[in-house]
């Protein structure tokens, strides 16, 4: 039966090589052998497929342990964390032990306790905002606010006789969706390290968002949008740039086991610059330090350093912070401090519209420390309509030995949120308030201008004004799920005669200042702004 099937197929397929007139001419012969190879192959094949099978097999009939996901349970790449008996075969990719895909004899105990994760946060929003600045009106916008993108390893060292400890590993990075990607979205931008967790604590080294600004994170109801609180808070002279909102490169940091809801951390950043005043790059860096790449004060685009690194660059960071969780109350108490910050660029004679001059002479600013510290507390509850979240915050920021008349950096700011959440909604609320600070080095042009006028323009000491300021933030949020979102925020930013805040600092993809055309600093503008949004966590 099998021969005359055979015999059929060759006929058949004679048949039509004669019927498409080929270059040669094929033989029953040729067509047989081509045959018994084929049936050859599909006895190999089905050998396979009888292997791959009995693998899968094998799985099924051996599951691994789950695993009790945390936080958001999608995990890629992920192999079991717990022990497994060793692998018959050298596994490159596995599932509970029994091997997919192998190369050699042998075992591979790490790859079968590590737990790899692929993680990311997507948010973009379109804006309408106005700067308050008489030549810019109003615009639209469409950014990419705190995209990232992550991967994230931890590999279980209990099986080695560590019980309770692991090796992690975490590399982080911006993700531009909306602008033109630049080094600030190169691969490890954001909290990237090594570290090592045990029964007393965690230790890591790397690069982190510091324990200060960590501390109070949650209390914001619009990060990241035009209503950020790092409009004032964090931020000690105002502009893009929010010193005590960071995150420190080159750290060292430790994390304490939760105690009775108490958990403390430690942070050390060590200056690593050659330049005894801070004015140089710090060592394997290419930035000034405290400044983020093509940032205020970085030193962009210039090539080389001392130029770019008299505009708050600083040696030693050192961070801490306390945060007491129990139920629905929270409590937090943290400190910063930024040793021999560097503000000589401040410093000079600018002569004024009006034929008078600003002298900040010499050593007025020049080198100094600068610390904050903030005490914060949050308490929910349900009121009968859902839950209500209140959050309040207490900031001290201080520069040392600078004459008060040109210190800006030296001031007190407050902040207070509320969230109340009905079914999929959230509606927020928020108020942050700078004090005037003891003076300023700056100076500004008035807002009433026809023409822009040149830049380096000065028409006032801002030391003269005062330079209190306040923002107001409301907003709504829909939860389709946990992992996505949609959002509505408006924000108003009142500042004083002598303030230069700006609505979006920290977390926004770009900032609304009182800036004009020419880059002149348009003090006391009125900024407003509103946006609206979707994020995605995965």
């Amino acid at each position: 039966m099998k021969k005359a099937l055979l015999a059929g197929t060759a006929y058949t397929a004679i048949c039509l090589a004669l019927g498409q007139q080929p270059v040669r001419a094929a033989t029953l012969d040729d067509v047989m052998a081509r045959l018994d190879a084929l049936e050859r192959n599909n006895t190999k094949l089905a050998k396979e497929n009888a292997q791959l099978r009995d693998r899968v097999n094998h799985i099924t009939s051996n599951p691994a342990p789950a695993a009790t996901p945390k936080g958001n349970p999608v995990q890629h790449a992920a192999v079991a964390p717990s022990p497994t008996p060793p692998a018959p075969e050298h596994a490159v990719v596995s599932v509970g032990g029994a091997p997919i895909y192998s190369k050699a004899p042998g075992g591979n105990a790490f790859v079968d306790n590590t737990t790899v994760t692929l993680y990311g946060h997507v948010d973009l929003s379109g804006d309408f905002f106005n700067a308050g600045v008489f030549d810019q009106g109003n615009k639209f916008g469409v950014s990419s606010n705190l995209t990232y993108f992550g991967v994230r390893a931890r590999h279980n060292l209990e099986p080695y006789g560590f019980a309770g400890w692991a090796a992690v590993a975490q590399f982080e990075s911006l993700v531009e969706v909306a602008a033109t990607p630049t080094e600030r979205a190169a691969f490890g931008t954001r909290d990237s390290f090594i570290g090592m967790e045990t029964p007393w604590g965690a230790i890591k080294a790397g690069k982190s968002d510091t324990p200060y600004k960590k501390s109070t994170a949650k209390f914001d109801p619009f990060s990241a949008t035009l209503g950020d609180y790092n409009s004032i808070m964090g931020n000690t002279g105002g502009d893009l740039r929010a010193e005590f909102d960071w995150r420190a490169a080159h750290a060292v940091w430790y994390e304490s086991p939760i105690w009775n809801g108490f958990q403390a951390t430690l942070m050390a950043s060590p200056g690593q610059n050659t330049a005894k005043d801070n004015s140089d790059f710090a060592l394997g860096d290419f930035n000034c330090p405290g400044t983020s790449a093509r940032g205020s004060g970085s030193g962009f685009p210039l090539t080389s350093a001392p130029e770019g690194c008299t505009d708050g660059s600083y040696g030693n960071l050192y961070s801490a912070s306390l945060t007491y969780n129990h139920g629905p109350f929270t409590a937090v108490a943290a400190y910063e401090m930024h040793e021999g910050t560097n503000r000589t660029s401040d410093e000079g004679v600018t002569p004024l519209s009006n034929g008078g001059v600003l002298i900040v002479p010499p050593g007025a600013v020049g080198i100094a420390n600068e610390w904050a510290a903030k005490l914060g507390a949050g308490y929910g509850f349900n009121d009968g309509i859902g839950k209500l979240q209140l959050y309040g915050i207490y900031e001290i920021m201080r520069r040392e030995n600078t004459v008060a008349d040109f210190n800006e950096r030296s001031r007190d700011g407050y902040f207070v949120s509320a969230t109340q959440s009905v079914g999929a909604w959230d509606v927020s609320a928020s108020w942050a308030h700078a004090n005037a600070s003891p003076g300023s080095p700056g100076t500004g042009v008035f807002n009433n201008y026809t023409v822009t006028p040149a830049a380096g323009s000065a028409d006032f000491a801002l030391n003269s004004v005062d330079s209190s300021a306040d923002q107001y933030a409301a907003g709504v949020k829909y939860h389709f799920s946990p992992f996505a979102t949609w959002y509505l925020v408006g924000s108003y930013l009142r500042n004083g005669p002598g303030a230069h805040y700006c609505l979006g600092v920290s977390g926004h993809g770009y900032g609304v200042c009182g800036r004009d055309a020419n880059n002149n600093v348009v003090a006391g503008n009125k900024a407003s702004a509103v946006t609206t949004g979707m994020t995605f966590d995965f």
